[in-house]
């Protein structure tokens, strides 16, 4: 005997839907074509996410693979969706125009820079006053993931101060390598100097040793040409920061864990001491001895009081409070005290 199973009438897919089932191949062009859309109208988010990756072939790669979905977004105008909406929430959008609000032109546009040589004579960089209560000092402390616990600091250290007025602003993963990813001069020019700060501080350097593409071609930071073209990026953003007699303290890497990392911040100290003593409205402070004070060496603590976190190059809180110290304490040398008697 031959029995034939029949599935119930209401569960048959071709009853309720009124018609027949797809074939497998058809689902399987629908879907490709779905994601092939999927994939133009978010063309500007995947080359924005391959272009943060780090300079090398592995970039190349990746942007070279999201190419044919901008050509077709570009060509369509459907890009355009997604383009206007983040291009209204965000200024420094990565999209596949290859960088035309990278923030890149944030160090590309030419750039005077104003340096002191030995013998000559300018007027005085810093005009400096005693703060009061009525008009307190205008203090603007930011930069990379370091300063997370240096403005908390500083924060906890000037609360119980009404005669400085702090404002701070941390970018986890940012710094001058990468404009494409945080655009710190557009920040400073847009946000922060239009406040009129009189002090700012500034922390870079622990996310910038990485590749830097100069005029078309990688270079990593042991190169010559890139050291080079970071000297001048650090010089752009002092010679911003200068204006109505405003006093800049640019505060140096401190001495990290790994000997490689530790050598390429050295480097980047060097290159921050140099361009600040060209510029007498910059004031470098050197965070290796306030955060290594029994040597010149890594130090995690110091007396039962833990100056790292454990990843070996952040600040903890014992340390961060004692940068924070070094830095009131310069603005107090090198602004209240410089005041004209």
């Amino acid at each position: 005997m031959t029995v034939e199973r029949r599935e119930p009438r209401s569960l048959r897919y071709h009853d309720l839907s009124g018609s027949r089932p797809l074939p497998a191949g058809r689902v399987l062009v629908i879907g490709m074509l779905a994601f092939a859309m999927a994939a133009v109208l978010n063309a500007d988010g995947l080359y924005e996410l391959a272009s943060r990756q780090p300079v090398g072939w592995k970039r190349d790669v990746a942007r070279t693979a999201v190419a044919p979905a901008c050509f077709v977004g570009r060509v369509t105008h459907l890009k355009d969706v997604r383009g206007a909406i983040r291009g209204a929430a965000d200024k420094s959008v990565t999209d596949c125009s290859d960088g035309a609000r990278s923030g890149s032109d944030s160090f590309v546009e030419p750039v005077t820079t104003t340096t002191v040589g030995p013998g000559q004579t300018t007027e005085p960089p810093v005009v400096a006053r005693v703060p009061s209560t009525e008009e307190p000092l205008r203090m603007w402390l930011g930069g990379d993931s370091m300063t997370i616990e240096l403005a908390n600091a500083v924060e906890a250290a000037v609360v119980d101060r009404p005669e400085i007025s702090l404002t701070t602003h941390a970018q986890v993963s940012s710094g001058l390598s990468r404009p494409d990813y945080f655009d710190w001069p557009a920040h400073l020019t847009d946000e922060v100097l239009p406040e009129r700060p009189e002090v700012v501080v500034v922390m870079f350097g622990a996310n910038d040793s990485q590749g830097l593409d100069i005029d078309g071609r990688p270079y990593q930071p042991s190169a010559p040409e890139w050291q080079a073209e970071y000297r001048r990026r650090v010089g752009v953003v002092m010679d911003m920061l200068r204006g109505d007699g405003r006093l800049v303290i640019w505060v140096g890497q401190p001495r990290m864990r790994d000997a490689g990392f530790d050598q390429r911040m050295a480097v980047l100290d060097g290159i921050y001491s140099e361009e600040a003593a060209s510029r007498p409205w910059v004031h470098f402070l050197d965070s290796r001895p306030v955060l290594s004070p029994d040597g010149d060496a890594y130090q995690a603590g110091t007396g039962g009081t833990s100056l790292r976190q454990s990843d070996g190059i952040h600040l903890d809180t014992g340390g961060a409070a004692r940068l924070a110290t070094a830095v009131l304490d310069a603005v107090q040398e090198q602004f209240v005290e410089r005041r004209p008697g």
